[in-house]
C-alpha cells in the first residue's frame, strides 16, 4: 500500500509538472509570436485549466499523506515539497486567474469586436449583392495571414477569417489580371471591368454612408456580417506591459483599463479621427455618470499620459477622449462593460447613419454624425445600465446643431427620427442624459464646423 501511494502520487506529481511547462511554454510562444488572437482566447478558460492542474497537485499531496500516516517515514521530503508545489499553483496560478476571470472575458470582446476599417476607392465598387462578403471570401487566392489573425477554433466555422481589405485587393488584382489577359478588349471595357456601387449601404455590405465614385468608404466588419473575430492588429502598436496577465501602466498603476480601452480605440476610430468634436468638462461628467463618484478619477495624469504618448497625433481631443474612456472603464463594472460591447456601443450607428442617409440627409450632416460619435461613446458608456439599446446620436447631433448651426435639417422631423429620439431619452431612465451631453460639448463653439 505505500509503495502503491508512492508511485501514484509520484506519477501524478510528474504528470503535472510536464503539462504546466508545455501550457507555459504554449503562453510564452504566443507573446513572442504575437499570436494574440490564440493567446486571449486560451485566456478567457485560464482560470478552468489552472484549477484543473491545481487538483492533481492536491490529490497527489494527499496520496504522500495517506503514505506517511501508514509509516513510510522516508516520505517525509516528498510531502513538503508537494506541498510547496502545491501552493504555488494555488496561489500564483489559480487565484490570480480566477480572480481576473471577468477582466480575460472584456479584453477579449474589446480586442475582437466589430473593427471600422478605411475602404480605398478603387476596392469600393467590389461590395455587391445582399450578401457579398462570402462570395468575395470564396473566390478571392489564398491569403496569407499575419501572426495576430491567426486563431485556432475549437469546432468547425463557416466564418470568413480573413480581413476584408485583403480580401477585397485580392478579387482586385485577380479582376485586374483577368482583364489584362483579354487580348482584343477595349478601354472601355477595361474600364467597366468593375463596375460603381449599385445601391446604398445597409447591414450586409457594412459600408457607412456617404459612398461617392473615386472616394473612400468606412467598413465596419465583424461576426454580425460572416467575419471570425480576431484580434485587431492595432495591437502590434500597444507595448506589451499592458498585454500582460497583470497589466501596469508606465508609472506602475494597474493596466487593466488601459489595455482595454486601446482595444476599443484600435477598432473605432474611422477615416478621420483628427477630426472628432469634444469639448469636454471632465468635473461635470463625473458627476452625471452613472459610475459616480469615480474612484479612478485620481489617476487621470497618468492615464493622460499613456493616451498622449499613443494618440498625440491625433489631436487634444482624441487624447482626451481616450483618457476618459479609460477612466470611465475602470470604474465601471465587468458585466456593465460586457453588455455595453455585447450592443456595439463603442461604434457611431451604422443602422442610424444608413437611415439617415435614405431619409436625405446631406453629406455635411452626416459627417458631423461621425465627428460626434467619440463623444456619443463616452455618454454611452456613462449613461450605461444594462438593458438601454441606444447610442444618444441624435440628441448629441440636436444639441451640436443647435450651438453652431441655424435651421434643423428638414429629415429631423421625419417619423422614424422622431421615434429615434424618444427612445434615446426614454432609454436614459432616470439618468441626466442632456447633463452628460452638456458635459462633452462644453464649450462648443461655430470652430469646429
Amino acid at each position: 500500500m505505500n509503495i502503491q501511494s508512492f508511485w501514484t502520487a509520484t506519477a501524478i506529481a510528474v504528470a503535472v509538472s510536464l503539462l504546466h511547462g508545455v501550457i507555459v511554454t504554449l503562453l510564452q510562444v504566443c507573446e513572442t509570436q504575437h499570436l494574440w488572437t490564440i493567446r486571449f482566447s486560451l485566456a478567457r478558460y485560464e482560470h478552468i485549466w489552472w484549477t484543473a492542474i491545481a487538483f492533481p497537485l492536491v490529490a497527489s499531496f494527499g496520496s504522500m499523506v495517506l503514505s506517511f500516516l501508514s509509516g513510510n517515514n522516508n516520505d517525509s521530503l516528498v510531502i513538503i515539497l508537494l506541498t510547496c508545489a502545491s501552493s504555488l499553483a494555488v496561489f500564483r496560478y489559480v487565484w490570480p486567474a480566477w480572480r481576473n476571470r471577468h477582466y480575460y472575458s472584456n479584453r477579449w470582446a474589446v480586442w475582437t469586436g466589430p473593427s471600422r476599417t478605411g475602404i480605398d476607392s478603387s476596392l469600393v465598387p467590389l461590395i455587391q449583392g445582399n450578401d457579398p462578403w462570402p462570395i468575395l471570401s470564396e473566390s478571392a487566392p489564398v491569403i496569407k495571414q499575419l501572426p495576430v489573425d491567426i486563431n485556432v477554433p475549437i469546432f468547425k466555422s463557416n466564418l470568413i477569417v480573413c480581413d476584408p481589405t485583403d480580401i477585397l485587393k485580392a478579387n482586385k488584382h485577380l479582376i485586374d489580371t483577368v482583364t489584362k489577359q483579354s487580348e482584343n478588349q477595349s478601354d472601355e471595357k477595361l474600364k467597366m471591368a468593375i463596375k460603381p456601387l449599385l445601391r446604398e449601404p445597409d447591414d450586409k455590405t457594412g459600408l457607412y454612408a456617404p459612398i461617392h465614385p473615386d472616394s473612400s468608404a468606412s467598413l465596419l466588419w465583424g461576426s454580425h456580417i460572416g467575419f471570425s473575430p480576431r484580434v485587431s492588429r492595432g495591437i502590434l502598436a500597444v507595448p506589451k506591459r499592458l498585454l500582460q496577465s497583470s497589466p501596469l501602466t508606465y508609472s506602475g498603476h494597474d493596466g487593466q483599463p488601459i489595455c482595454l480601452a486601446h482595444g476599443i480605440l484600435a477598432r473605432n476610430k474611422g477615416l478621420q479621427p483628427h477630426t472628432f468634436i469634444l469639448s469636454l468638462n471632465s468635473g461635470r461628467l463625473e458627476q452625471k455618470c452613472v459610475q459616480w463618484p469615480r474612484p479612478s478619477k485620481v489617476l487621470r495624469t497618468y492615464y493622460h499620459e499613456e493616451m498622449n504618448a499613443a494618440y498625440g497625433g491625433l489631436g487634444p481631443e482624441f487624447v482626451d477622449a481616450a483618457t476618459e474612456l479609460a477612466l470611465i472603464l475602470a470604474d465601471s463594472s465587468y458585466h456593465l462593460i460586457d453588455d455595453w460591447l455585447s450592443l456595439r456601443m463603442e461604434h457611431q450607428d451604422h443602422a442610424l447613419n444608413n437611415q439617415l442617409a435614405r431619409l436625405g440627409a446631406t453629406d455635411e450632416e452626416l459627417k458631423v454624425l461621425y465627428r460626434l460619435s467619440y463623444a456619443a461613446m463616452l455618454v454611452s458608456l456613462s449613461a450605461h445600465r444594462k438593458g438601454r439599446k441606444w447610442r444618444p446620436e441624435m440628441k448629441l447631433f440636436i444639441a451640436y446643431w443647435k450651438k453652431c448651426k441655424e435651421d434643423m435639417p428638414p429629415w429631423i422631423r421625419e417619423a422614424a427620427v422622431v421615434e429615434r429620439i424618444v427612445n434615446e431619452e426614454s432609454g436614459a431612465g432616470d439618468t441626466d442624459l442632456d447633463g452628460l451631453i452638456e458635459a462633452v460639448l462644453y464649450d462648443i463653439a461655430p470652430r469646429y464646423v
